[in-house]
C-alpha cells in the first residue's frame, strides 16, 4: 500500500466518522446538539462547526503550498477567514451542517488525489512538515472532537455512535 492510498484510506475514515455522527444527532432533538454542557466547547453543536472550520481552513493552507516568506501572510488571512466560515454556519440545521462537512470533505479527497507527492514539505511557522502530516493531524483532530462529542452526548444522557468497529464492517 502506498502512502497516499494509506493517507486516503486515514482520510475517508474521518468522513465516514463525521457522516456517522452527524446522522446520529439527526435524529435526537435540536435541543440536545444545542444544550450547554461543560466540555472543551459549550455545545455538540459548536464543536462540530470547529470541526468543520478548521478542516477548511487545513485545506485552504494546503492548497495554498504557502512559501516560507508568504507563510505569516497566510496564516492571518486565514485567522481573518475563520469568523466568516463560522457564520456560514450560523443557524444551520444539523442536517445542513452534515452536508457542508460533505461538500467540503469531496473538496478535500480530491486535492488529496491530486497531489503528485503527498510527502512534499509545507512550511509552518518555524517547523516544516510534510503534507502527509498535516492530513494526519486533520483526522487525528477529528477523532479527538468525536471523542468530546460522545463525552457530552453521555454528560447529557444519551449514548454514542461507535465509530469503529462499524467502518471496518462498513468497508469489508
Amino acid at each position: 500500500m502506498t502512502l497516499k492510498t494509506y493517507m486516503l484510506q486515514q482520510f475517508d475514515y474521518h468522513v465516514w466518522a463525521n457522516q456517522q455522527v452527524c446522522n446520529y444527532l439527526k435524529n435526537l432533538p435540536d435541543a440536545v446538539y444545542r444544550q450547554k454542557v461543560d466540555s472543551d466547547f459549550p455545545t455538540i453543536y459548536d464543536t462540530l462547526v470547529h470541526m468543520y472550520v478548521v478542516d477548511r481552513g487545513w485545506l485552504s493552507f494546503l492548497r495554498a503550498g504557502v512559501a516560507s516568506d508568504m507563510f505569516e501572510e497566510h496564516v492571518e488571512h486565514l485567522k481573518s477567514s475563520i469568523d466568516s466560515i463560522s457564520a456560514e454556519t450560523k443557524g444551520r440545521s444539523i442536517e445542513e451542517l452534515g452536508q457542508m462537512q460533505e461538500e467540503l470533505a469531496v473538496r478535500f479527497r480530491a486535492f488529496i488525489e491530486q497531489l503528485d507527492d503527498i510527502e512534499v514539505i509545507h512550511p509552518s511557522g518555524t517547523f516544516q512538515a510534510r503534507c502527509v502530516d498535516y492530513i494526519q493531524h486533520v483526522v487525528n483532530h477529528g477523532t479527538y472532537h468525536r471523542g468530546n462529542i460522545t463525552t457530552m452526548l453521555r454528560q447529557l444522557g444519551h449514548l454514542d455512535t461507535s465509530t469503529c468497529i462499524k467502518f471496518k464492517q462498513a468497508i469489508s
